[in-house]
């Protein structure tokens, strides 16, 4: 190939170039990415629109449930004020009945910390709760569902605890019309044995200076447990051998602090009882 034709291929691809890229074609490639532009600004602007008349949609629907909330809590209001008006009290009267049945809920926790023996040194505290619960069980705000149901739960738990004390070392017999100790000591709930009389005797010797003479309406003790500083008196029991039994004295010669503590019921300190309940002085 000579140095002219050369020459010319080269001139020829330069016009070439130059009739590809021409001003006009820069300007339809710019053209065509302006329309693109505003294909999708319309389509957000579409968007927007929906979203704006959703949002007007949604605040008409969050105005109506205020204006629902607004009547809702009037008709509450108005039944409030209704129950006010039937149970006679206010809204404070409410407040305090609660916060009362709370600090009866505060005895009774703190009863139930207590070991069985030592609750058995609260049953008038019980008793005394239980009756405070029945009292408020009876007023009218005690109707209302929670304190209703508080008090429930607090007289099922009083009762609770009183089944959990543990026996008694007495329990209390009101004397009825034509009793007399034998007939009481045989009664099934007493001892179910008459010949333990000496035992409700021996027991209330504060109370019955005659054994045959009782009272209706006398309260006597029942013992169910014998006390460290009792004897329960067996047959074949005297003074010297109870006084030498080891959890006694361990000494015979002793008898005599036995017949002291116990002269009420002892008059001849040769004559003793099964059944006697005797004192048994420690000091």
């Amino acid at each position: 190939m000579s140095k002219s034709t050369h020459i010319g291929l080269i001139l020829l691809s330069a016009l070439t170039a130059s009739l590809v890229f021409t001003p006009g074609s820069t300007v339809a490639a710019d053209r065509m990415t302006f329309e693109e532009y505003q294909i999708q600004l319309q389509k957000y602007q579409d968007r927007e629109g929906s979203a704006l008349e959703a949002i007007a949609q949604e605040r008409a629907a969050i105005d109506d449930l205020h204006a629902r909330i607004a009547e809702i809590e009037a008709q509450i209001k108005a039944t409030w004020d209704e129950i006010y008006a039937l149970l006679g009290a206010t809204e404070a009267d409410i407040k305090a009945f609660l916060e009362a049945i709370g600090k009866l809920e505060n005895r009774v926790n703190q009863l139930a910390r207590l070991s069985p023996d030592m609750l058995l040194d609260q049953t008038a505290e019980l008793d005394g709760l239980g009756d405070e619960i029945k009292e408020m069980q009876s007023h009218p705000i005690a109707l209302l569902s929670e304190p209703r149901e508080r008090l429930s739960r607090l007289a099922t738990r009083v009762e609770a605890l009183k089944r959990s004390l543990p026996k008694p070392k007495h329990d209390i017999y009101h004397v009825l019309r034509g009793d007399y100790l034998w007939k009481i000591s045989g009664r099934a709930e007493i001892f179910n044995d008459p010949w333990k009389w000496m035992r409700i005797y021996s027991a209330n010797r504060d109370e019955i200076k005659d054994p045959d003479l009782i009272y209706p309406d006398q309260a006597l003790r029942i013992p169910r447990q014998i006390g460290r500083d009792e004897h329960l008196v067996m047959r074949g029991d005297f003074l010297r051998k109870i006084a030498g039994y080891a959890q006694v004295y361990g000494d015979p010669f002793q008898w005599t602090k036995i017949y002291q503590a116990n002269k009420t019921i002892i008059q001849d300190p040769n004559l003793i009882y099964p059944e006697q309940i005797l004192i048994i002085p420690r000091n």
